[in-house]
C-alpha cells in the first residue's frame, strides 16, 4: 500500500483534497467530520536567533577519584608544592601522618619517613623556600636533599594549630603562642592569651583571628594589644583561615572562613567595617564545620569542611558555590588541606582526605567537546550487540573492567542512542553515526523479530555465544526464553514502558535515517506490535502464558477504572496509546488506527485524559515521578509529531503544557529542548546550556554524600505529593543541585534527589543526555560550535 505523508502539499491541507493513495481518508476526530487537517508530520518553524543555545567555550571540571595505584597512599593530612629545588618530591607532595609520599624509578609508593620517635604530622607547608612538618610537639624542616632535620620543640603545653607560610618564613600556630620562623632560622614565639585561630601575612600587615573578633597587627611586632592597628566583631564561629583580595562574590579585601560561615570585609577605612555580602548568608553556605581554606586563582576561594569542600565561582547564575563531596570527587569527605596548582592557568585542585587523595583537573571546552567524548563513551563501553544500557564495572570507578550489560529496558535507553546517531548522521554526513544508527536500529528491531511472534517485543536479549554476563547459561533476573533459532536469550515480560520508547523512536528514524529495507521493517514493527495490542483489547499479550503482561496495559478499563490508572498513569497511557496509534496510521494508512482512535476518544475520553498530564489533582500518584515524566514526554512525540486534525493537537500541546510548566523546575536540557521542538511556551535555553555544562564527565554511579550540606531545602511541592518523604532537595537560592554535585541519573528518576546512588561498580551510557543536544541540533534550537 502507497503512504500518503501530508508533508509535501503544505502545512494545512483542506479536506476536500482527495487523499487517493489512502484506502481511506483520515478523519477529524475530534468534531466528527471533515475539516481543515494539519500536515504530518508536523514540524516546528526554524527558530529565531533569540531562542537558540549558543556553543560557547567553558572551563569544565574532571574528577579523579582513585590514587595510583588504588588504596596504597591511605589517610593524608596535607599537601605541599615543594620548592622548584625539590626535584625528588612530586607536585604536590602527599603528606602523611608518617611522612611524605614521593614516587620513586618504579612508580608509586615511597615514603620519606619522619624519626620513629617523633608524634605524628599534624600540618605541614612551603615557606621561606623549604617545606616544613609540624607534629605535636616538635617542627622540622625537609631539605631539598631528602633529609629532614629538627628545628625546634612547640612550647610546653602547646597544642599544635596550623603552619601559615609565607616567602619570608613560617608562622606557627599553636594554643598558647605564635611562632615565626624566618628562613633556615629557629622560631620566635610570641605569647597570645588566647591563642588565634587563624592568621594571614599581606605585604604590610599580619591579620589574626578568633572566635568573635578579628585584628591587624603590624609586621615584626610582639603582636601586643598596644601594636593592633584596629579590631572587629566577626560571627563566622571558629575561625579557619583568613584571605585577602577576593573579587567573588565581589571586590572584597578581607574574608573570614569559619566553622559557622563567612564574612567580608573592605579597608576603606579605619577600623575596617563589615560589608552586606548576601551569598555568605547561612542559608546560603553549602557546608558547615570549615576547617581550612584557601585562595582560588578565578578570584574566589575554597573551603574544606564537613562534608567535603567548596567553592566559589562565577558561572551562570551569578557567583555560587560549587560543591565537591564524596564518592565522586574525593574519597572521603574528612577533608585535611587543599592546594591549588597555580603554575598553570585553571590548575589541577587536590583535597588531602583521610583515605587518600582527591583531585579536580580542568580544561577550556565546548559543548561539542562534550558531545563527542558521550559519544565515544557509547561505543567504546556500552554497545552489546547494538543494544545500549549500562555497563558493569569489576573494581569501583575502573572503567578498564567495563564488560556491557543487559538492563529491563534495553529498548528504552538504546532509543536514545538510534535518534541521537540519526539526527547527528543527518547533519554531519558523518558514516561512523550511520553505521552506530544501522547497528543499532537492527537491535530495536530484533526485539520484535526474535520473539517468534509478530506482536511481542523483549525487555532484553542476549547472544548466547560471547556472552561475558555472569549468567549466559541461564538467565534469572526475570522471565527468560530462547529465541527460535535458539541463539538469544529473549526476556519476556515487556513492560509499557518498552512499547512507548520503541514507538517514540521509528517515527524520526523512518522520516530522516531508514533506507527502504529499514522502511519495511520499521512498518512491518509498528504494524505487528500496535496492531497487536489493538486486537487483544489494548493489551500486550505475552508468547509465555498468553496473558498480559504485569505492565502491559493500555485498555480503557485500566486506563479510566482501575486504582493505577485513574489515580496515576491512566493520562500517560492514554497518550502512549493515541501517539503509538498515531504513527501506525501515518505508516501503514489501515483504517483500523482511526477506528481504534476514534473508539479510544470518542467512548473511553483518552483525549481528555491526555489533557490532564501533569494534574496533581487528576494523577497525584504520578506527580513528580520521573518514570511518569519521561514516558510521557516519549508519548507526546509521535503524539504531536503525526496529529493531522488541529483541534486534537492543541488538546495534545494542552497537556504538555500542564507538564512541562513542572518539569521547568528541573532546569534540565532535555525537557526545554523538547518543549522547543513542540512549539511550546516559554522556549528558554538559558539553564539547558548550564545543564550540559555540569553534566558529568564521569558517568559512574558513585553513591554521593550530600546528607552534610546545610542548603538544602525542600522542592516545589509537586515532586513530594507522591513521595512526601524523599530525599528530594533544591538548593536554599532556589536552583536544582547540579547534575554533577548529586547522584547519577537517568531521566526516569526525580531530577532533585540529591544523595544516594546505585554503585560504584555500574557506569551509565549518558544516551538521554546525548539525545537532546542532537535533537536541538536537528531543529536549529543548539548552535554547532
Amino acid at each position: 500500500m502507497k503512504r500518503c505523508h501530508f508533508h509535501e502539499v503544505g502545512p494545512i491541507l483542506l479536506l476536500v483534497f482527495a487523499c487517493a493513495c489512502h484506502s481511506s481518508n483520515p478523519e477529524n476526530l475530534s468534531s466528527g467530520g471533515y475539516r481543515i487537517m494539519l500536515n504530518v508530520p508536523n514540524e516546528p518553524d526554524t527558530p529565531s536567533p533569540d531562542k537558540v543555545m549558543v556553543d560557547e567555550p567553558f572551563l569544565q571540571e574532571f574528577n579523579h577519584t582513585m590514587n595510583e595505584p588504588p588504596g596504597q597512599i591511605g589517610e593524608l593530612v596535607a599537601l605541599v608544592m615543594p620548592p622548584q629545588a625539590y626535584s625528588d618530591f612530586d607536585r604536590p607532595t602527599l603528606v602523611a601522618p608518617r611522612g611524605l609520599w614521593r614516587q620513586d624509578a618504579a612508580g608509586w609508593p615511597g615514603l620519606l619517613e619522619i624519626p620513629p620517635e617523633a608524634s605524628d604530622i599534624t600540618d605541614a607547608e612551603t615557606a621561606g623556600g623549604a617545606i616544613h612538618l609540624m607534629t605535636a610537639d616538635t617542627l622540622y624542616r625537609v631539605g631539598a636533599d631528602s633529609v629532614i632535620e629538627f628545628v625546634a620543640d612547640l612550647p610546653d603545653g602547646a597544642l599544635p594549630f596550623r603552619l601559615v607560610g609565607t616567602d619570608e618564613g613560617l608562622y606557627i600556630l599553636t594554643s598558647v603562642a605564635i611562632g615565626w620562623c624566618a628562613k633556615s632560622g629557629d622560631p620566635v614565639w610570641y605569647s597570645l592569651d588566647p591563642a588565634p585561630a587563624a592568621l594571614h601575612r599581606s605585604d604590610d600587615s599580619v591579620f589574626l583571628a578568633w572566635p568573635g573578633s578579628l585584628a591587624a597587627y603590624p609586621i615584626d611586632t610582639a603582636f601586643e594589644p598596644a601594636d593592633e592597628q584596629w579590631r572587629v566583631d566577626i560571627d563566622v564561629g571558629t575561625p579557619a583561615a583568613i584571605l585577602t583580595n577576593r573579587t567573588l562574590p565581589r571586590d572584597l579585601d578581607l574574608v573570614v572562613v569559619g566553622s559557622d560561615g563567612s564574612a567580608g570585609y573592605s579597608l576603606v577605612s579605619t577600623p575596617a567595617f563589615l560589608q552586606d555580602v548576601p551569598l555568605f548568608d547561612d542559608s546560603r553556605t553549602p557546608l558547615a564545620g570549615a576547617v581550612a581554606a584557601i585562595e582560588d586563582s578565578n578570584g574566589g576561594f575554597i573551603v574544606a569542611a564537613a562534608g567535603g569542600a567548596y567553592r566559589i565561582v562565577a558561572q551562570e547564575v551569578g557567583p555560587e558555590y560549587r560543591v565537591y563531596v564524596p564518592d565522586r570527587w574525593m574519597p572521603h569527605s574528612d577533608v585535611r588541606d587543599l592546594l591549588e596548582d597555580t603554575s598553570e592557568k585553571d590548575g589541577p585542585l587536590y583535597f588531602a582526605t583521610r583515605k587518600g587523595l582527591g583531585s579536580v583537573t580542568r580544561s577550556t571546552w565546548t559543548l561539542a567537546d562534550k558531545i563527542e567524548t558521550m559519544i565515544e563513551r557509547i561505543a567504546l563501553r556500552h554497545d552489546r550487540d547494538g543494544a545500549v544500557a549500562d555497563s558493569r564495572l569489576a573494581a569501583p570507578g575502573d572503567l578498564s573492567t567495563s564488560i556491557p550489560w543487559d538492563s529491563d529496558n534495553d529498548g528504552g535507553w538504546t532509543c536514545y542512542w538510534v535518534l541521537s546517531e540519526c539526527f547527528r548522521y543527518r547533519l554531519t554526513g558523518d558514516e561512523e553515526a550511520r553505521a552506530h544508527f544501522d547497528r543499532s536500529l537492527e537491535r530495536m528491531l530484533s526485539f520484535r523479530t526474535l520473539s517468534g511472534t509478530d506482536h511481542f517485543l523483549a525487555r532484553s536479549i542476549i547472544r548466547i555465544d560471547g556472552c561475558r554476563l555472569d549468567d549466559c547459561d541461564d538467565p534469572d533476573d526475570g522471565e527468560w526464553f530462547l529465541s527460535p533459532d535458539g541463539e538469544w536469550w529473549v526476556k519476556a515480560d515487556t513492560s509499557n514502558d518498552e512499547v512507548t520508547s520503541h514507538m517514540f523512536m521509528m517515527g524520526h528514524a523512518y522520516d530522516l535515517c531508514a533506507d527502504e529495507e529499514q522502511k519495511q521493517a520499521i512498518v512491518e514493527h509498528v504494524d505487528g506490535i500496535i496492531g497487536g495490542i489493538i486486537d487483544n483489547g489494548y493489551r500486550l499479550i505475552d508468547p509465555q502464558d498468553n496473558e498480559c503482561t504485569s505492565h502491559g496495559q493500555f485498555d480503557p478499563h485500566y486506563v479510566n477504572r482501575s486504582i493505577s490508572g485513574t489515580f496515576a498513569d491512566g493520562g500517560r497511557r492514554s497518550a502512549q496509546m493515541l501517539g503509538a496509534i498515531n504513527l501506525a496510521y501515518y505508516l501503514t494508512g489501515k483504517r483500523k488506527y482511526l477506528e481504534a482512535k476514534r473508539e479510544l476518544i470518542g467512548e473511553h475520553h483518552y483525549d481528555r485524559n491526555v489533557m490532564s498530564i501533569g494534574d496533581v489533582f487528576q494523577y497525584p500518584f504520578c506527580a513528580g515521578s520521573g518514570d511518569c515524566d519521561e514516558l510521557a514526554f516519549q508519548a507526546f512525540v509521535p503524539l504531536v509529531r503525526y496529529e493531522w486534525d488541529p483541534v486534537l493537537r492543541e488538546k495534545w500541546m494542552t497537556g504538555w503544557r500542564r507538564l512541562y510548566k513542572h518539569l521547568i523546575d528541573q532546569e534540565d536540557a532535555f525537557w526545554d529542548v523538547a518543549n522547543a521542538v513542540f512549539e511550546g511556551e516559554n522556549i528558554d535555553f538559558f539553564h539547558s546550556k548550564r545543564w550540559y555544562r555540569r553534566y558529568p564527565t564521569d558517568l559512574v554511579r558513585w553513591v554521593i554524600h550530600n546528607e552534610a550540606r546545610i542548603d538544602a531545602v525542600p522542592p516545589p511541592l509537586y515532586y513530594l505529593v507522591k513521595e512526601p518523604q524523599a530525599d528530594y532537595r533544591v538548593r536554599s537560592d532556589g536552583h536544582i543541585f547540579p547534575a554533577d554535585e548529586r547522584p547519577n541519573q537517568r531521566h526516569n528518576t526525580p531530577q532533585f534527589r540529591f544523595s544516594g546512588g546505585w554503585s560504584p561498580l555500574r557506569e551509565m551510557d549518558g544516551g538521554d543526555a546525548l539525545f537532546p543536544y542532537w535533537y536541538g541540533r536537528y531543529y536549529g534550537f543548539i548552535a554547532g560550535s
